[in-house]
């Protein structure tokens, strides 16, 4: 990821209102838009879009919060999307969830994980690794989740993944200091070849 922002957050005056409306639920604590929201404002119209798809993955989803989470902190530490983990550190904590569960989760250390989030976080890294399951990981899946459920895991994967992507194209940057380091994780692909 470049070590600056390619493309800087659009100011919040240069925004058409119907954005400012849609970003509205977007700030932060002291009412800033975050800057991944920001940054995409540059393309406004695409931007109100993807909310109404984000708003479904991140409030309306199907899973428990607690494997939704795991499943974003693993895509955000196997991309290295700083801004990604750091975001979903704070929501993960928020919810309740311990750091150790977090890295847990990011490393591929899944143990002391429950069952369903092991099965979900080897979805995730099949999603990633092949754009699929095998019959096995589909049949572990459909013993815990319905299908309503097993299409929000494929869009959680899907969202967070292109999320990632943008992140470290455009040098989204993170918002003051970090709430806990991005694991460093060694390449996915060397590691499994």
């Amino acid at each position: 990821m470049p070590e600056k922002a390619r493309v800087r957050p659009v100011d919040e005056a240069d925004l058409q209102e119907k954005t400012l409306a849609s970003l509205a639920p977007y700030r932060d604590q002291d009412g800033r838009i975050y800057t991944i929201w920001a940054t995409l404002a540059h393309h406004e119209d695409a931007l109100r879009r993807f909310l109404v798809f984000g708003n479904h993955v991140l409030g309306k989803n199907t899973l428990p919060l607690r494997s939704r989470e795991l499943m974003i902190l693993r895509i955000a530490a196997r991309a290295g999307a700083a801004y990604e983990w750091d975001q979903h550190v704070r929501i993960a904590r928020r919810a309740g969830l311990t750091d150790a569960t977090l890295l847990a989760a990011a490393t591929g250390t899944w143990d002391d994980l429950d069952e369903l989030d092991r099965v979900l976080l080897g979805a995730t890294d099949s999603l990633l690794d092949r754009q699929s399951v095998d019959d096995e990981l589909w049949g572990r899946l459909e013993a815990h989740l319905s299908v309503e459920q097993i299409i929000d895991v494929l869009y959680t994967v899907g969202q967070y993944l292109t999320i990632a992507t943008v992140i470290n194209t455009l040098g989204v940057q993170v918002e003051g200091e970090a709430a806990l380091p991005l694991p460093r994780l060694p390449d996915h692909k060397e590691a499994a070849a």
